[in-house]
C-alpha cells in the first residue's frame, strides 16, 4: 500500500479545512477539563518502563539519524527556540511561521529535516512521500503551502503573499534535488496530534531517491512526561 499524500487538489476543500482548524482554534473545552501532564518529545524509542515518580527527567536528544548509499539523514524535532535558531540561519529577520499563541500549546508537530548527500548521484526527496505513525494507529502527512495559506486567511493575514514567500524559504513543500555533494536543511510540519494516549511515532520516509535507487528510512520519537516539581 502507497504512504504517498493524496493529490493536493483533493485535499483543499476537507483535509486542509481540517487542518487549519487545528492549527487556530484551542483545544476542545471538554478535553481541556483535566490539564494534560506536559511532556518533551525526544528520539528514539519509548522506554519500558516509566522512571519512579520524583525522579529527574532522563538525558535525551531530540535528533535521530539514518544513513542509506552515503547519504546521512537527519529528523530533529524542533521547539519554539530550535525554530528560531535555525530561521536565524536563514534569514534573522524571519518570522516564525508555526509560533504558537502565548500560553497555548504548539499549532504544529516540526522537525528539521538535514540531508548530507555524500553519494555520487543526486537525492531526490518528495515531502508527499513523508507519513507519521503512532502507536496507536494515527497518520498523518506533512502541511504544505496549501495549509499555511488557508490558516493565514483564516487568522486574518493581510500579506498572504509574503506569508507564503518566507514560508517556501524555509519549508520542504514540493519535491526537492540535493546534489552530489550537496546540503539541505528545511523544516518539516505536522498538525498536532489528536489523539493524546500516544507514546511514540515513527517519521517514515518512503520511496526517497538515492542515485536513482529507492530507499526508505523511519525515525523514532517518543513522549518524555516531565514530573512535577515538588511543592507545584
Amino acid at each position: 500500500m502507497s504512504l504517498s499524500r493524496p493529490p493536493a487538489t483533493a485535499l483543499v476543500t476537507a483535509a486542509a479545512l481540517v487542518v487549519s482548524v487545528a492549527l487556530l482554534h484551542s483545544i476542545d473545552p471538554a478535553l481541556a477539563a483535566k490539564p494534560a501532564p506536559k511532556y518533551r518529545i525526544a528520539a528514539g524509542a519509548a522506554p519500558k518502563k516509566d522512571p519512579p515518580k520524583g525522579s529527574p527527567p532522563t538525558p535525551i536528544t531530540t535528533i535521530a539519524r539514518a544513513m542509506a548509499k552515503g547519504v546521512t539523514v537527519s529528523v530533529e524535532y524542533a521547539d519554539a527556540a530550535r525554530r528560531a535558531e535555525f530561521l536565524k540561519t536563514v534569514d534573522p529577520n524571519l518570522v516564525d511561521p508555526f509560533a504558537a499563541v502565548p500560553g497555548k500549546p504548539e499549532r504544529a508537530i516540526v522537525f528539521v529535516v538535514g540531508f548530507q548527500n555524500d553519494a555520487d548521484g543526486e537525492v531526490q526527496f518528495q515531502p508527499g512521500n513523508v507519513v507519521l505513525m503512532t502507536d496507536h494507529g494515527d497518520r498523518d502527512f506533512p502541511l504544505d503551502l496549501t495549509d499555511i495559506y488557508i490558516g493565514a486567511k483564516q487568522a486574518g493575514n493581510q500579506d498572504l503573499e509574503n506569508v507564503i514567500d518566507r514560508t517556501t524559504r524555509v519549508m520542504f513543500d514540493s519535491a526537492t534535488t540535493i546534489p552530489a555533494g550537496g546540503r539541505r536543511a528545511r523544516l518539516l510540519a505536522f498538525k498536532p496530534l489528536e489523539n493524546p494516549k500516544w507514546r511514540q511515532f515513527q517519521v517514515h520516509f518512503s520511496f526517497l531517491q538515492i542515485a536513482g535507487e529507492t530507499q526508505t528510512m523511519s525515525f523514532t520519537f517518543h513522549k518524555q512526561i516531565l514530573q512535577p516539581e515538588s511543592g507545584s
